[in-house]
């Protein structure tokens, strides 16, 4: 016979469990808690170089001036196209900032085995600041031309083949090897991350103030990374090896022991067609911006602002690793994808879809430069290190090869064209390699 219970014996029965019910006070500690650790590990991993002082200071200086640059790349890229209206002599300013590389990073890598390091980073630094300052005088002046712009951009050059081979041996010899690629990571995050600001502030004050204001602001970068420099107290390299012989005989040595190294060779040549094919697309945004978009200056800043956005988001996750296994394969993918990624943008026909296929760019692009430099100096000794940073920071100077042939390509065909043309033949070249050293899947 069926019976109800009563009232109370009913009441004991538990209640079935919400997905909307609140946690307890105690369970929401808990949470806590754990979210305290895991942000406190993911921080520590992350951001584990800057514990180191000196390493701290440059850091420092080079965030400031990262943004000054990438907000003097918009203004100057916009100017070049006012005063002239051609993409060509975008295409002819890109040489001109890069082709000194292919003189002088050798010797420079040298010199950064010879002198003390942070001497070399402030004289160039100081060059850069003179430079910058001249050319904003100019702009406020208004008399301004492209000839002005190329021969600065020259002196831009010559500078930072000057000081790139002396920053990149210092870092490891500030932070450490086992340090290294979370430092390599953090700088590649301050660039990227300048990329989304530099060009969206320097958007706005083209449309406020003038391209000027955004070169005096470099320009005070500059002097802010003067200060820090000076404060570092990192003593010089240790003298090298057959120092004697002189500087041609130093270098090489340092040219010998790269083409035995078969691993840091092939680093050296996987960097190069990243570089001469799909770096260009840099030049042409502002052709993308007035061509494809039809979006303005400011629309240009946005463009560059996508492409930092995706730099940044793949450098801070490559920071965030303590390890990466199959490091050299892993540069191999990361650079097969960027060129993927290129194509992607060349026929993207809305903003959207060319603002996510930038960001797509900029990350696998920082990547790739974060991981092959790390193997690049993992795999260089101490008393090395200045002269394989020379060869390497030699083979990025090769973009000039590919920037005039893009502003040629872009001026008769289009900047879409130049595009896509550079990331085909990035994923081919790369296979290339590949299929050269097939073993490299396993490194």
């Amino acid at each position: 016979m069926k019976t109800d219970l009563p009232p109370a014996a009913a009441a004991e029965e538990p209640a079935p469990l919400s997905p909307w019910s609140q946690p307890s006070a105690e369970g929401r500690a808990r949470g806590l808690r754990r979210l305290r650790r895991s942000l406190a590990r993911w921080g520590g991993s992350t951001f584990d170089a800057l514990r180191v002082r000196d390493y701290r200071l440059l850091w420092q200086g080079n965030s400031i001036t990262s943004m000054g640059f990438w907000m003097q790349q918009v203004a100057i890229g916009w100017l070049i196209l006012d005063l002239t209206g051609s993409p060509f002599f975008l295409g002819v300013a890109g040489f001109c900032r890069t082709a000194p590389s292919l003189v002088l990073a050798p010797v420079a890598g040298v010199l950064a085995d010879r002198v003390n390091r942070r001497l070399i980073i402030l004289t160039s630094q100081t060059v850069l600041f003179v430079v910058t300052a001249l050319i904003t005088f100019l702009i406020f002046s208004e008399r301004i031309t492209i000839t002005h712009i190329l021969i600065a951009s020259t002196f831009h050059g010559i500078a930072i083949a000057v000081q790139l081979p002396a920053r990149q041996a210092l870092i490891p010899q500030v932070v450490g090897r086992e340090k290294l690629t979370n430092a390599l990571a953090l700088f590649s995050s301050t660039q990227s991350l300048s990329r989304v600001i530099g060009p969206s502030v320097a958007g706005v004050i083209m449309g406020v103030a003038g391209v000027a204001w955004c070169l005096a602001f470099q320009s005070l970068a500059y002097l802010w990374a003067i200060g820090n420099v000076l404060q570092m107290r990192t003593p010089g390299p240790r003298r090298i090896g057959r120092a004697s012989a002189g500087v041609f005989a130093n270098l090489r040595e340092g040219l010998e022991f790269c083409f035995r190294t078969k691993p840091l060779l092939f680093q050296l040549l996987l960097a190069v067609a990243p570089m001469v094919l799909a770096m260009p697309y840099m030049t042409l945004l502002p052709a993308f911006a007035r061509d494809v978009y039809a979006i303005g200056p400011g629309g240009l800043g946005l463009l560059y602002a996508g492409m930092g956005t995706g730099a940044l988001t793949g450098a801070v996750l490559l920071a965030s690793r303590r390890g990466i296994r199959r490091k050299q394969f892993a540069t191999v993918l990361v650079a097969i994808t960027n060129g993927v990624f290129l194509i992607v943008l060349s026929v993207a026909p809305w903003l959207p879809v060319g603002l996510l296929a930038l960001a797509a760019v900029g990350a696998a692009g920082a990547v790739f430069t974060t991981l092959n430099g790390s193997v690049i100096q993992e795999l260089a000794p101490d008393n090395l290190r200045g002269r394989v940073s020379g060869i390497y920071l030699l083979l990025m100077g090769l973009m000039p090869l590919g920037t005039v042939p893009a502003g040629i390509i872009a001026a008769a065909w289009g900047a879409p064209v130049a595009v896509a043309l550079g990331g085909g033949l990035t994923i081919v070249c790369t296979l290339a390699l590949l299929a050269a050293r097939p073993q490299l899947r396993y490194a």
